[in-house]
Order: C-alpha cells, then structure tokens, then sequence
C-alpha cells in the first residue's frame, strides 16, 4: 500500500486577475491567457544578487501589463492575527500548520505561527528547485540532444543532453512534452550519413554521463518508485520516462526498467526505418554512460527541447516529481556541479544562500519534495517567494510557472467552497500532497492591491479535506483583506 498520494491537477478554464514578477499586474477578462511579466525582455538593464550568471534572452511574454496601486495600504499583524487563527482552526485535530505571511513590498513579517519550525514540505520543495534552476539558467535556453559519428565513421554516439521530453517520432514544435523528437534526429542523422556517403552497418551508443551517482534515490519509500510516482532518473528519456505518451499529468504508468536504454532503442529502431533506403542498418551499442568525443565537427543531428522555463511551467502545473528530478540535476550541471542528487541539492543550498534566502533548518533529500525526510520552514517558502516577485533576474520567471488559484494546474479545483473563491484568479500557489502533509506556498494581492506572499504548511494530516479547507481559507482571507 502507498504511504504517498500525487497532486492531482484538474484543469479548467482560468478566471479574474493576478499579479506577477516584480509588482506587476496584468488584467484578464473572462477565460483567457495570463498576460505575465519577466525580466527576460529587459535583460540589458537588469542585475541582482540572485542571478549569478546573467544571461541574454528573448522575451515572449505579452507587454499589457499594469502596475499595483502605489498607494496600496499594507495590512497591519492586528488585522490577520484573529482571521488566520480562525482559518487554522478548521483543521480541528487533522494536522498541525506551521505559516508565515510577507508583505512584499516592505518586507514585514505580517503573521507567523511557528515559522521557524521545520517541516516537511511535500511539493513545495520543487519551489527551491525551480529557484535553483533559474539562478543558473537561461529561461530561453534549450537542452539538446545531439548525434555524433566517430572519428572512423564506424558507430554513431547519442548523446544525451538533460532532455527527458522525447517523442519517439517526429519533434512537436507546439508542445512541451514531445517538442524534440528521436524520429527528427533519425532522419537528420540518415541524410547526413547518406550525404558523407556513409554506408554499412553502424552501432549506436548512448553517453549519458552527464549525470553521475545513483539513478534511484535512496530516500524514495521504494512502494513511490514500484507505483511509478518516482523513477530512476536518466539525462534522456521518452515522454517524461514514460515508454508511451502519458495520458495526463497525473499519470504515472508505463515506466520504463531504462530510461536510457529506451530511449536508444526509439532512436535506432527510427534509424533503421529512414536508412533502409540508402543502404545503412545500424544496431545498439554500449548504453554505459561514458564520456564521449564530441568534436563538433563530426556532429551529424541535434534536436532541441521547449525552453528551461516552459519545461518549469510543466513541472509545476503537473507538480510532476521526475521532471524535478531532471531539473534539479540540470541546474547542478548549469551551476558547475556534478548532475547528481547531492550536486542538486548543493546547488539549491547555494542558490538560496546567494539570494540571501534562510536556509535555516533545511534538510534536502531530493529534489521535487517527494522524500518524507525533506524538511524546510515557512520563513524559507516565504522568503523565496517574495524574493521571485520582487526579482530583477531570471528568478523572477518563477512567480508565473505558479499554478492560478481556480484556474490552471494543482489549483484548478481549488478555492470553490463557499468563503475562499475570492482567491481565484487572484492567488497563484505551489500545492504539495504526501500522505500526512498538505501545503500551499506562493502569492495574492489584498483586496486594495497590496502583493503578499505566504506560507501555509500542515503535517500530521489526519483528515486531507479539512487540511485542505484550512489552506485554501487561509488564502481567501488574505485576498479579502
């Protein structure tokens, strides 16, 4: 029997308004797009401390975009000490919550009910990832997935890239999951084989060095691994280490035994298919992940995944644990550290030291908050958050890969009970579920347009709809300040 639940994400359309990055707002009527700020459009101008290896980019983002009410009154500790009090008492005996509330704009600690106490924080963790993965990265890159023929022409050598959104046929330009494809790279590699005047027979090896350490982490209760929410993590893989096209988010079948060896088997079963005709055959080689020669020179295909920022987005609207995995090693790797569990888990050390975030208290053991043994306080959720909103860097991308209250991802069916739906559209928030713990992190604006960020943590879950009920109220109370 399963010790952990998933976040479960319900989608519908999304409704009113929020505010994002840097205090900014942008007005949305009815169902449609969430126009959002980033800092990627202004990057010549911007600097910060939390952006240690500033990078140019291109913004997408839509430009309608208005400012919070300058003037906005910043509610008083008086003012949410009697309702915040009231909202966690709706928990009864179910769980104990742990919660801090920042006014972002002054930094005012506004409410705290034991926020320096360390807790475990399910999905929340993936917060200090992204962060992680965005104070190294560009969100405009792009992982690639690249072909290369050996220096005697005689075997080819995949090359993995951090890349786990593989389609196994052609790439899907318009799509996250599936974006590259191993089928584009077959055919790549064929017609510039054919072209070289390659023919023959030709083995196929994969370098997946670019992680290191144990693909499966130890801290995972090994039912999450059996039941698939958890899985052993490889720098390449098929739709999100599925085998198949997952039918959803949530699911969480059809893990492959090797993500690796999967992976290379799509791409030389593709290979075959396009090089019958001109004379080539090719079969898999050595999946031991070993370093390779990559002289550019004698790259022959490369296909690239959606950005670092897209493939955020997806992570935190499906609260989807592997691809944290992935993104957490990647940012090891981005921040000069080895792609491992313990090299994630320095990097987000790091990471938040260098922002000036509290690390007090904070035990990692993974990277998408899946292990029971994680452990980090209010003070360090709050302070992330209202250092993303406020940020001048990429870290400020983060504020709108937060799923909209009533809206989109983990918080689609939130905030309907009668009392909270004043927080949908107006509060965006990560959700994190195990199976003693329910949590919301992130932002709302108070009713007169004051940006605050908060922290809402309950363990020792004994009734998950009354933690829930607190949560969500606790949030709603804010947004009607």
């Amino acid at each position: 029997m399963s010790t952990r639940r998933p976040n479960r994400p319900n989608r519908k359309s999304a409704r009113g308004w929020w505010v994002g990055s840097a205090i900014l707002a942008a007005g949305c009527i009815g169902i449609g797009a969430w126009l959002v700020p980033t800092a990627t459009g202004r990057w010549d101008q911007l600097s910060g401390t939390d952006q240690p290896k500033p990078m140019s980019s291109i913004s997408t983002v839509a430009s309608s975009l208005k400012d919070l009410p300058e003037d906005a009154p910043q509610p008083t500790a008086d003012q949410l000490q009697a309702p915040l009090a009231a909202t966690a008492q709706k928990l009864g005996d179910g769980g104990t919550m742990v919660s801090q509330v920042v006014d972002v704009k002054s930094g005012e600690v506004l409410y705290g009910q034991d926020a320096e106490h360390p807790v475990t924080p399910a999905s929340n963790m993936k917060l200090l990832t992204e962060f992680a993965l965005l104070s190294h990265s560009d969100p405009n890159a792009r992982y690639s997935t690249d072909a290369y023929l050996s220096k005697d022409s005689s075997s080819l050598n995949l090359v993995a890239g951090g890349d786990t959104m593989l389609a196994d046929g052609a790439s899907e330009d318009g799509s996250v999951l599936g974006h590259a494809g191993l089928g584009t790279l077959a055919d790549q590699t064929v017609s510039k084989l054919a072209a070289d005047g390659v023919t023959g027979t030709l083995p196929v090896n994969l370098d997946a060095s670019m992680y290191t350490g144990p693909a499966v982490n130890p801290a995972w209760a090994p039912e999450d691994v059996k039941s698939g929410y958890a899985t052993g993590i490889s720098p390449i893989a098929l739709w999100d280490h599925h085998t198949q096209r997952p039918s959803d988010g949530e699911d969480v079948s059809h893990r492959p035994r090797d993500a690796g060896a999967e992976a290379l088997s799509s791409y030389v079963d593709a290979l075959n298919k396009a090089g019958a005709e001109h004379g080539l055959a090719f079969s898999a080689g050595s999946t031991t992940p070993a370093a390779t020669d990559q002289d550019s020179a004698r790259r022959v295909a490369s296909v690239e995944s959606a950005t670092v920022l897209e493939q955020a987005r997806y992570m935190m609207e499906n609260s989807d644990n592997v691809l944290a995995e992935v993104l957490g090693r990647n940012a090891a790797i981005s921040a000069g550290n080895e792609g491992s569990i313990d090299g994630a888990v320095a990097t987000v050390k790091s990471s938040l030291t260098d922002a000036g975030i509290s690390t007090q208290g904070l035990t990692q053991k993974d990277s998408s908050g899946l292990s029971a043994d994680d452990r980090v306080t209010p003070v360090t959720l709050s302070q992330l958050i209202a250092k993303a909103t406020q940020s001048r860097t990429a870290t400020s991308n983060l504020a709108e890969t937060l799923p909209v209250g009533g809206g989109t991802g983990t918080l689609a069916a939130r905030f309907e009970e009668d009392g909270t739906t004043a927080a949908q559209g107006n509060a965006r928030a990560k959700t994190g579920t195990l199976l003693t713990v329910n949590s919301l992190t992130g932002y709302t604006t108070t009713s007169k347009g004051r940006l605050l960020a908060y922290s809402f943590v309950v363990n020792d879950v004994k009734d998950s709809k009354a933690a829930v009920t607190a949560l969500d109220s606790s949030v709603a109370t804010l947004t009607q300040l």
